[in-house]
């Protein structure tokens, strides 16, 4: 038997009625006091759980859309506190708001029923809590630099890969404009690139950054004699070729500037002529229109031309007869002012390696993306280093738009988001004269017999070939992307690596070190992973906003 057992005994055993008046007198405060302590134990962890409430129902508040009306805000928060009590009923006061940035006051009230007080006249305890929070904007301005090459119109699994594309997009706009966490806080850029980026020529064309009078001295490296010929610059050559063909207007797209400018962030100063920006101008190559090859005269050797598509003798003074050599053939301009023998079928034509629709600048306009999303088309050759420099520029408050904040703006985000389906290509080409296709960088040896080189890293110089042009287009890409994300950017990049069309060791690792750290790159196999691909990145942009 334990002691206690034995002091109850002898209590009970014991015949003095003082005694047991005593201890009955004694025991209902003792009840009273035990009941007390239990209630307020269950009294405190409700208001416990009914602070935690309140002050993530504030959070939510202050972090929801912009847009958001104060009794649309009052009927989220009866629905949080609601979802966080469960069967627990509480009261909410009106919420006072105020801003911008909003500031939230919450207070909230709940009733605890005792279970032992009620003996002293305690039947509830009201409980009351507060909570106050001060959300700063926090804004996103993203770029979606989307790869629109010809590899794009490629089967993919019963749609093509642009179709995948547009949806994947879609997809990411309409989360971001449908999520209460980035509605109103996001504007987006779109930045469709093949061998360019173009930009609304209507607009560029008399931008202070537009080389529009031939100034640079990388201006006329595939044409001589432009003055004598009455053109001024590459926008007059086009301003006559579109009058033989409505397509040969300017399409809007640039060569790459000169390096390291074409990795860096900054705007085009008019006074300094070779910092402007130069209209990207296919020329007419050596031969008549729509040749593909031809023998040149001087050396007998077979030339061919990816890009022949007038003749190169036409009726105009100075014009009438054919040089022998290539070179001369190519470069001279008279075959420009009354163009013959316009090929105006498939790809050749002034804009030839400029095929992408224009950019779309920073906008909060949802349909403005989702229609050109829409309209992108699958077409022309890959070089990721200008998607990702154009769309860095869209993001820029230094460069040529100068559409977004300051990087130094604690309360926006600049993200951009790269993808692609395949490697950069600037194709060698079987011409003892250029060497290779035209591009954003010009030829391997220009038709003035200039190199390429002041637009390439020193120890990328020279290519020759396709192994050598990708690794120089390679250097600069990943150059940009370090240096867009030493500025502050977050760059996300995605790989449309199918089984039939995959993307190889070489290109996928320049999408991680674009990205930066694995967790910011995909690799898509299929439309499904694709659309997965971009749903993570805007979700996971929405959560950056909820860290804050």
């Amino acid at each position: 038997m334990t002691t206690l057992q034995r002091i109850l005994c002898r209590f009970g055993a014991d015949s003095g009625g003082a005694t047991v008046v005593v201890f009955a007198m004694a025991l209902v405060p003792l009840i009273a006091v035990m009941g007390a302590a239990i209630d307020y134990t269950g009294a405190a962890r409700l208001h416990d759980r009914l602070q935690v409430a309140t002050d993530a129902t504030a959070l939510a508040l202050c972090k929801a859309n912009a847009s958001l009306t104060a009794t649309d805000l009052q009927g989220l928060a009866r629905d949080m506190l609601t979802a966080e009590l469960g069967s627990t009923r509480a009261e909410l006061d009106v919420p006072v708001i105020a801003g911008p940035p909003r500031t939230v006051a919450l207070a909230t009230r709940s009733t605890y029923r005792t279970a032992f007080s009620g003996m002293i006249g305690i039947n509830t305890i009201t409980l009351t809590t507060s909570a106050q929070c001060s959300a700063a904007q926090h804004w996103f301005e993203i770029a979606l630099v989307l790869d629109t090459t010809g590899s794009m119109g490629s089967s993919d699994g019963g749609v093509t890969k642009i179709q995948s594309l547009r949806q994947a997009a879609t997809t990411f706009v309409n989360y971001v404009y449908d999520s209460p966490t980035l509605s109103g806080f996001s504007k987006i850029a779109l930045v469709p690139f093949a061998a360019a980026v173009a930009v609304d020529p209507a607009t560029a064309a008399s931008a202070s950054w537009t080389d529009s009078t031939g100034a640079s001295s990388l201006h006329w490296t595939n044409v001589a004699d432009a003055s004598a010929s009455g053109f001024s610059s590459r926008l007059s050559l086009f301003s006559r070729l579109s009058e033989t063909a409505s397509g040969w207007a300017w399409g809007g797209c640039f060569e790459a500037e000169t390096y390291p400018r074409s990795v860096q962030d900054g705007k085009p100063d008019p006074a300094v002529a070779n910092t402007l920006l130069v209209p990207m101008f296919a020329p007419d190559e050596a031969g008549n229109g729509g040749t593909s090859s031809h023998k040149e005269t001087s050396s007998g050797r077979t030339q061919r031309t990816g890009n022949s598509y007038l003749d190169d003798a036409t009726a105009t003074s100075g014009c009438t007869t054919t040089p022998a050599d290539d070179a001369t053939r190519m470069r001279r301009a008279c075959k420009y002012v009354a163009p013959a023998g316009a090929a105006t079928n498939g790809w050749a034509g002034p804009n030839h390696m400029c095929r992408s629709r224009p950019l779309t600048r920073l906008t909060s306009s949802r349909t403005a993306l989702t229609t050109e999303i829409a309209a992108l088309q699958a077409d022309g050759n890959t070089n990721i280093h200008q998607g990702v420099i154009w769309g860095w520029r869209t993001l820029s408050p230094l460069s040529v738009f100068a559409d977004g904040v300051p990087y130094t703006q604690r309360n926006t985000t600049k993200v951009l988001v790269v993808m692609t389906d395949g490697m950069n290509v600037w194709p060698s080409a079987n011409n003892t004269v250029l060497q290779s296709a035209y591009s954003a960088y010009g030829y391997y040896t220009n038709a003035d017999g200039s190199k390429p080189d002041t637009r390439l890293p020193a120890a990328n110089a020279g290519p020759t070939s396709d192994s050598q042009a990708r690794s120089a287009m390679d250097a600069l890409t990943r150059e940009a992307c370090r240096n867009a994300a030493t500025a502050g950017v977050l760059i996300y990049s995605v790989g449309f690596s199918t089984a039939s069309d995959p993307i190889d060791n070489q290109g996928l690792q320049l999408l991680r070190d674009c990205a930066g750290v694995p967790e910011r790159m995909f690799i898509a196999a299929d439309s499904n992973a694709l659309v997965t691909a971009f749903q993570r990145i805007a979700q996971g942009i929405g959560q950056l906003r909820l860290a804050r």
